[in-house]
């Protein structure tokens, strides 16, 4: 007899080995689809955020756009402040000037009012808000005549005398110091 090794293996049931190639063959189309499937998911999840990524671009760009909107109003506004600034500042200058004006026209109103005889006066110079009157008189008694007419006439001049000196001919020369009209 012969040995088991030695005989031929005959297939007696085939049809195990075709179910087998079956569910192979399945199973890679399964593999295959499910790859295919998995391929198809990333790709719809990638296109999905792509489009959630172009509308927060769109937003942020949108953002941006109104920043710079916001900030070219802001530069206009800054300017229109500065030039309103400036106005002001040249509306108190003229103010100012008009009302030094006005002071200049009391002051010298009261200069003519207060002046006695014997006294002349040689320059007129303005130091801030004071004014610096010189000039000479024929004595000392005059330039105390002058200090009390500029009292009277102008109250608000605070007339002080600065200096005094006499000349060889009894005349004196005064400087005097007057607040300009307020």
């Amino acid at each position: 007899m012969k040995s088991v090794a030695q005989m031929p293996c005959i297939n007696l049931l085939p049809h195990r080995q075709a179910a087998r190639r079956r569910r192979i063959q399945i199973l890679l189309w399964q593999l295959a689809g499910g790859a295919l499937l998995g391929l198809l998911l990333v790709l719809a999840a990638g296109a999905w955020q792509q489009q959630q990524l172009d509308v927060q671009l769109r937003r942020q760009e949108g953002w941006r756009n109104a920043m710079q909107q916001v900030n070219a109003i802001l530069v206009t506004g800054k300017r229109v402040q500065s030039e309103t600034a400036a106005l002001v500042l040249r509306q108190q200058a003229i103010a100012s000037l008009q009302e030094q004006r006005n002071a200049w026209v009391r002051m010298l109103d009261a200069l003519a009012r207060a002046m006695p005889s014997g006294v002349a006066l040689h320059s007129v110079r303005q130091e801030s808000a004071m004014v610096r009157l010189q000039g000479h008189a024929i004595s000392q008694e005059k330039v105390a005549a002058l200090l009390l007419a500029l009292e009277q006439a102008a109250p608000w001049s605070r007339p002080e005398v600065i200096e005094v000196r006499g000349a060889a001919d009894g005349a004196v020369e005064w400087t005097i110091r007057l607040a300009l009209a307020p």
